[in-house]
C-alpha cells in the first residue's frame, strides 16, 4: 500500500500549479513519453458519472505536429489578416514558429452522447481529466497551457485524427513543456472563499 499524500501537500500542489504559455527549450529539455504516460494515467481516473469514461487522448509526433502548425497558424493568420497580404505572412510564419516550439500537443476529445445531461456531465468529466493531467504534470515540472482554439474545431484537424466531429468534440489542446522560472510566480490570485459560500443552517 502507497503512502497516502498530506493534505497540505495536496493543496499546496492544487495551490501552486499555473498555466503556462512558454517552456524551457525542448531541445535542452526534452520530454520522455512516461512522463506523458503518467499524467495520462491521473487523467483516466477523474471522475465520471455512470463510468462513461467519455475522454479520449491523441498525443501529437513530429510529422503531426507539422500538419497541424500550418492549421494553427493559418487560423491565428486570418483573424488579422487577408491571405494575400505580406501582413499575413509575417503573422503565419511566426505561429507556425511558436506551435513548433512547443515541446510536446496532446489534443483531448469528448466521445458525444445523444442524451443532453449526460453529453453535459461528460464534458464536466473530461474537465476533471484535465485538471488531474495538469497536477500530475505540475507535480513533474512540466507546465500545461489548456488551449481551446479555433485549431480544434477546424476540419482539417479531425481529418487529421480521422474522427468524426458528431462522434467526438475535440476540447482541448495541451501544450506541454518543462516550466520555465516565471511560470512559478505566485502571482494568480482568488477571491476569498467568504466571497463564493453560502451556509444554510
Amino acid at each position: 500500500m502507497t503512502n497516502p499524500i498530506s493534505s497540505d501537500s495536496l493543496k499546496q500542489l492544487i495551490q501552486d500549479r499555473r498555466t503556462c504559455y512558454q517552456y524551457a527549450d525542448q531541445n535542452d529539455y526534452p520530454i520522455k513519453d512516461e512522463l506523458l504516460y503518467e499524467c495520462l494515467e491521473a487523467a483516466r481516473w477523474a471522475p465520471n458519472h455512470k463510468l462513461t469514461q467519455p475522454w479520449r487522448f491523441w498525443i501529437i509526433g513530429q510529422q503531426a505536429k507539422a500538419d497541424l502548425a500550418h492549421i494553427y497558424a493559418e487560423n491565428r493568420a486570418l483573424k488579422k489578416a487577408d491571405k494575400s497580404t505580406d501582413l499575413y505572412q509575417e503573422l503565419y510564419t511566426k505561429a507556425v514558429e511558436k506551435f513548433l516550439a512547443i515541446p510536446k500537443v496532446i489534443l483531448v476529445g469528448q466521445a458525444l452522447s445523444n442524451d443532453p445531461v449526460t453529453l453535459k456531465e461528460d464534458y464536466a468529466a473530461c474537465a476533471c481529466a484535465i485538471q488531474n493531467f495538469q497536477l500530475m504534470a505540475w507535480s513533474l515540472k512540466l507546465g500545461v497551457q489548456w488551449s481551446t482554439g479555433p485549431i480544434l474545431k477546424d476540419e482539417r484537424t479531425m481529418k487529421k485524427l480521422n474522427i468524426h466531429s458528431e462522434k467526438i468534440e475535440l476540447i482541448g489542446a495541451l501544450y506541454i513543456g518543462y516550466q520555465k522560472p516565471d511560470c512559478q510566480k505566485s502571482y494568480a490570485k482568488r477571491d476569498s472563499l467568504a466571497s463564493f459560500l453560502t451556509e444554510l443552517a
